[in-house]
């Protein structure tokens, strides 16, 4: 008679990357002994890099997809946030200020609460623009723009930068 005892196979549990992203990007700042928000970026893309190197070991491949377009809307952030930050100035050091402002109603396709405030929120850090208010059925974003050519094709715009990448990045 055998006296083993048999075992049952092992079964990983599912790791919460984003967890594990979170405590990484942490030991990153202890690390460095520094709490700023360059040093946080930082961090936080080279922990992504670090998970994403043994990605094979997790399984769950959509949280890098996802890690991918929260990089990719940050960077999109940031560009427009230099362009727009020399249009503005071009418009106050014009002598003449020939421009004309205004409030766009920007129909929201977002419906998560957290969609619609990093949008609102992405459009007030972003200057010439700021974010006014949110219909009560929050099917549309009032902003206020400093200044406004076409309205069709500003509400486009802002839908495509932003509203957009938003919605894949949470998705």
């Amino acid at each position: 008679m055998d006296s083993r005892i048999e075992q049952p196979p092992l079964r990983r549990q599912p790791v919460n990357l984003f967890v594990l992203h979170a405590i990484l990007t942490l030991a990153w700042v202890l690390v460095t002994g520094t709490l700023s928000g360059l040093n946080l970026v930082i961090g936080y893309v080279l922990a992504g890099i670090a998970l994403w190197i043994p990605r094979g070991l997790w399984g769950d491949t959509l949280y890098f997809a996802r890690f991918r377009r929260v990089l990719s809307l940050a960077g999109t952030f940031i560009y427009e946030l230099v362009v727009s930050a020399i249009q503005v100035l071009q418009l106050v050091y014009t002598p003449r200020l020939q421009f004309q402002s205004g409030i766009i109603a920007v129909p929201l396709d977002a419906r998560d609460d957290l969609e619609i405030m990093v949008f609102a929120n992405l459009i007030s850090l972003t200057p010439g623009t700021l974010s006014m208010d949110v219909s009560d059925d929050r099917e549309t974003l009032y902003v206020h723009s400093m200044a406004i050519e076409d309205p069709e094709a500003d509400k486009h715009d802002l839908k495509r930068t932003f509203e957009d990448r938003i919605r894949e990045a949470f998705e």
